[in-house]
């Protein structure tokens, strides 16, 4: 007597791991496909629940998207508060080592760093815990390049600026990386994050010889 085989059981999920588990998913198919445009019913598809289970945490694309980009700022934000915990007092070198937080978290985390970059991805207004973490780490900058500037290690001049350019600096050198430019210039993937971090730091250290 033939027996009916019962179709698999989807996976469950609780309410709060569900969502974890939808944005831990997106990360993974960005990371596997290469895109940036993540379907929702794709993350679902790929974690086995119903197409419409995702839609109770993220009514849209963009939605997914945020929370994406919220966590990994989030994991930013941390890295680079406990990098500081252990840096030396002097302020131009916690001015160094919070640009190698920088540096080292989007290398560890290339897909994530790409994503946050693509701000047409997501909804940053829309968003408390985006505007609190990233003011939290522009902050953390801003203090420090004031504290170098008093201490005389930094040239005089609006705070703000040097500021916004230093974020600039670690970011373009983490992009060239991400965007497979380091070839180029003769950096093998292997010698990449002593490459980048020592070029963040020979110019933090250009600056403080202008100064005066």
């Amino acid at each position: 007597m033939n027996q009916r085989l019962s179709p698999p059981a989807r996976p469950s999920y609780h309410h709060g791991k569900l969502r974890q588990a939808l944005v831990d998913m997106a990360v993974t198919v960005a990371e596997e496909t290469g895109k940036d445009l993540i379907s929702v019913r794709e993350v679902a598809r790929r974690l086995g629940v119903s197409s419409g289970a995702p839609f109770r945490h993220f009514p849209n694309r963009e939605a997914l998207m945020t929370a994406v980009a919220e966590e990994a700022t989030v994991r930013l934000r941390m890295r680079v508060e406990r990098d500081l915990r252990d840096a030396p007092t002097d302020p131009k070198a916690r001015l160094k080592a919070l640009g190698c937080s920088f540096i080292e978290w989007a290398l560890d985390n290339p897909t994530q760093f790409r994503l946050v970059s693509q701000r047409r991805l997501f909804d940053f207004g829309a968003s408390p815990s985006l505007a609190t973490h990233f003011d939290a780490v522009r902050n953390l900058t801003l203090g420090l390049v004031e504290q170098a500037q008093a201490a005389g290690a930094l040239p005089p001049g609006p705070a703000a600026s040097l500021a916004l350019g230093l974020r600039a600096l670690v970011y373009g050198l983490a992009r060239m990386h991400v965007d497979g430019q380091l070839p180029q210039w003769r950096v093998s993937p292997e010698a990449a994050r002593d490459a980048l971090t020592t070029s963040m730091s020979a110019l933090v250290d250009a600056l403080g010889a202008q100064r005066g």
